[in-house]
């Protein structure tokens, strides 16, 4: 059945559409025609001329990675606010995802080695289509200021389903049990994508890919007074002989840090940011060197700084550190950083410090560590 129209009908109301976000090319508004002067009326003397009704203007994003994803857009977060855009710019801690934790019988989602740890991932789905079997990969790693593929283990795989704007934890089927070697510390990287749909771009690489969380951060418990010691791999990820730089930075003092705050309800005490910072030292560990072999990862990673040269955005803006240390690397050479400290005698329990390891090659940041130091009873 055909609908009959009535071309002798008044025209339609227009409405004024005017652009809501500046991110949007507006296409012009086609405007309705009006009757000339002198035109012939009809029988009732009023203009009968036949209008095209006002059509809403077409918005074309300018740029995809503000606009909307219409896709499937799978994001494990570098830190609270991230919404997936990629590269990241100079300057980022992009070591410390809160989407990796542990869980184990400590509760403090620190691992404990010797004993099966449970890994879990926060996976985001920032699109508008649902993902169906995201394949979800779980890594460990020693603690390490330059983590390729050489120096990752991989854990197990999970899979899981993300709906449109939602984020979905998903537990790692495999138990994780850190070597006592390390005393657990061990850096844990999770890898969410879905093959071909939405793969990964750059494996392990969290500067540049969303899909990849890294966590290299570590809790510790001391009492006042007390010493202790952090150990950490540093490496030369070229095939030549490079300058390599390690610094060691404040977290700013009076500020808890927001791994830490995320854990405030298990701790054996309240954590309330220490005012001053803790009295480090760093050496390098004798006869510690070892070699390793190339690396895509940091490859890829040099394009992107070398892009962000470019683009004006490389600069470092890190503070000040409080330690710097530099020394020559042979090509794919490994050394052993260690970083000592003590806990003030005047520490009260509660008091909370913490301070980033971070490797430099000139201003490109290979990876960094953190830690976080809580005065307990």
């Amino acid at each position: 059945m055909c609908r009959k129209f009535n071309l002798h009908q008044k025209p339609l109301k227009s409405r004024n559409f005017k652009p809501q976000n500046s991110n949007y090319i507006f296409m012009a508004n086609t405007k309705h025609t009006s009757p000339k002067a002198g035109a012939k009326s009809g029988s009732d003397g009023k203009d009968k001329g036949f209008s095209v009704p006002q059509i809403p203007p077409l918005r074309f994003p300018r740029d995809g990675k503000d606009g909307p994803h219409y896709t499937t857009w799978l994001v494990v977060r570098y830190a609270y606010g991230d919404n997936g855009s990629r590269p990241l710019g100079g300057g980022t801690t992009f070591w410390e995802s809160p989407d990796v934790w542990v869980q184990n019988a400590n509760v403090i989602n620190q691992p404990v080695p010797g004993q099966a740890n449970t890994v879990f991932a926060n996976i985001s789905n920032l699109g508008l289509q649902d993902a169906t079997g995201v394949q979800v990969n779980y890594y460990w790693v020693n603690p390490s200021l330059a983590i390729t593929t050489a120096n990752a283990n991989l854990i197990g795989t999970g899979y899981v389903n993300v709906p449109a704007a939602w984020t979905v934890p998903l537990q790692c089927p495999t138990p994780w049990v850190p070597v006592v070697e390390n005393g657990g510390h061990e850096c844990l990287i999770a890898e969410a994508f879905i093959p071909v749909q939405d793969p990964l771009t750059s494996p392990l690489n969290p500067v540049d890919d969303r899909h990849v969380g890294q966590k290299n951060e570590q809790l510790v418990l001391l009492k006042k007074g007390e010493k202790f010691s952090v150990k950490v791999g540093a490496a030369n990820v070229m095939g030549f002989p490079q300058n390599l730089t390690i610094d060691v930075l404040p977290v700013s003092p009076g500020k808890l840090h927001p791994l830490l705050a995320a854990r405030q309800k298990n701790l054996p005490v309240k954590a309330v940011p220490a005012a001053s910072v803790l009295p480090l030292s760093l050496k390098f560990v004798a006869d510690s060197s070892f070699f390793t072999g190339p690396s895509l990862l940091f490859a890829q990673r040099l394009v992107t700084e070398t892009r962000l040269e470019i683009a004006g955005r490389a600069s470092s803006l890190y503070p000040v550190p409080q330690i710097t240390h530099s020394a020559n690397f042979e090509p794919w050479e490994s050394r052993t950083v260690e970083i000592t400290g003590q806990v003030p005698a005047t520490a009260v329990a509660g008091q909370a410090y913490a301070f980033r390891v971070v490797q430099r090659i000139g201003r490109m940041v290979t990876g960094g560590y953190t830690v976080n130091v809580v005065v307990a009873n």
